[in-house]
This record gives structure tokens, sequence and C-alpha cells, in this order.
């Protein structure tokens, strides 16, 4: 008789290890369906500003090895300056090691200088706090002029 009771024991840790086994194969599902679907839901939301586009296209590359009409993608930040990590990289002696920052946001091109020594300018003029640009906009870094198409 005790060994009756012993196959019945067996038998229920048994049936409690499969159970066990699919309720995590069940969670492990869910929650994988559940990250897709916001996923798919977070790539679709209308109210997502669209993706940048735009380029820089030199107009004056002044003593660079920049010829005009060279272009540049721009990125949904884009920093522009003499060290070969930025986006836009000039060697060109008056453009500072990190010159400018071009931030796309709110379906804009904003330009910020980034304390360069020979200033950011857009259109002749300077540039001292955060300005939006536009489309045929030419922005002066140090002495090269690009100009901005979209």
């Amino acid at each position: 008789m005790p060994t009756l009771e012993f196959d019945w024991f067996i038998l229920l840790l048994r049936v409690l290890f499969i159970f066990l086994l699919y309720f995590f194969l069940y969670q492990v599902l869910r929650v994988t369906s559940r990250e897709l679907l916001s996923a798919a839901t977070a790539t679709s939301d209308p109210r997502q500003s669209p993706a940048p586009v735009g380029r820089m296209v030199v107009v004056d590359g002044a003593e660079s090895n920049l010829p005009p009409g060279t272009s540049f993608p721009l990125h949904a930040v884009t920093t522009i300056g003499r060290h070969p990590n930025n986006a836009i990289a000039i060697d060109e002696p008056f453009v500072s090691y990190e010159h400018a920052e071009l931030t796309y946001n709110d379906r804009r091109w904003w330009l910020r200088d980034l304390q360069s020594t020979n200033g950011t300018f857009v259109n002749g003029n300077p540039v001292t706090v955060v300005t939006g640009i536009r489309a045929g906009d030419v922005v002066q870094f140090g002495r090269i002029k690009l100009q901005l198409v979209l």
C-alpha cells in the first residue's frame, strides 16, 4: 500500500511540472506579443514628426578642400566642425573643433552655435541664440558657406 501512495505523489509532481512549464511558455508568448504590438504602434504613431530630410550644399569652400556643390546629408541632430567625429567634418582653419549643431524639431531645422571662435552666420546675420533656418538659407561656419536644401 505505501508504494501506491508514492506513485500517486510522483504522478502529481509530474503533472505540476508540466503545468508550470506550459504556464511559463504562456507568459513568454504573452510578453513577447505585447512588446511586438507596442513596438508596431510606436513606429506608426501619426503624432511623431517625420524623419528629417535635407542636406547642406557647399556654396563657397573658402580654403578647405570642398568644391562648391559638395552635399552633406542631414540627420535629426547634425554636428558641424573640424573634428572627424562630426556629421559634417570641415577641414578649414576658421572652423572650430565643434563649431555648430543643426537639429530637426517641430518640422523645422534649428541652428545653434557651439561657442565657436569665428562665429556662425545665417544669411550674413550672426547666430547668438538658437535660430530657425529654412530651405535656401546660407549658413556660414567660419569662412565656409553652406546652403540648406530640402
